[in-house]
């Protein structure tokens, strides 16, 4: 079920006349996608980077809708209904994930992120883990998930560069 957020109020909304009156962003955990929002989904994560661009994500959606222990979160435009945002999040029982994160350029840096990461957390703790991970796949990921407190492994040390083909995993432990 959708639900009105209590970040985003200040989301650029062109279809808003009266300044002060936007609305949140809503957020919804996607169990049965539309054929719309897969496409949606499919163009944020080939825009975002997270896949090339030959590559449907329907596959991807429907094994963490399907998954025992998954979710995917959506981030919806608070007029339009527009996806600006995805997360997925799960676990194996072991380590929570989180997967997928991406947000839309003319939403970035609004707190949307952060906000989403921080929802994973609560979900994941709730499940009784004690640490979350997640793929970082390029350095501006580690940058923001260490603004989080997310570190590296004892073993690995962050990389000056990282790139597609040596991903690397961050954590942090969800004992706060």
């Amino acid at each position: 079920m959708p639900a009105a957020s209590q970040f985003g109020s200040g989301f650029p909304d062109p279809c808003r006349k009266t300044p002060g009156d936007e609305a949140g962003i809503i957020l919804e955990q996607l169990k049965s996608p539309t054929r719309d929002d897969i496409a949606a989904i499919t163009t944020l994560w080939i825009a975002t980077g997270l896949i090339p661009a030959i590559r449907d994500a329907r596959q991807d959606i429907e094994n963490c809708i399907n998954a025992d222990h998954g979710s995917l979160i959506i981030a919806r435009h608070p007029s339009t209904r527009q996806i600006i945002a995805t997360m997925m999040t799960g676990h194996d029982e072991f380590h929570g994930w989180i997967h997928y994160l991406a947000i839309a350029a003319d939403a970035q840096n609004l707190g949307i992120g952060r906000e989403l990461v921080t929802l994973a957390e609560d979900i994941l703790r709730a499940s009784g883990l004690s640490e979350v991970r997640v793929t970082i796949e390029n350095a501006t990921a580690g940058d923001f998930y260490a603004k989080l407190d997310y570190d590296w492994p004892d073993n690995a040390t962050r990389p000056e560069t990282t790139d597609n083909s040596q991903n690397m995993i961050m954590r942090k432990s969800l004992d706060q």
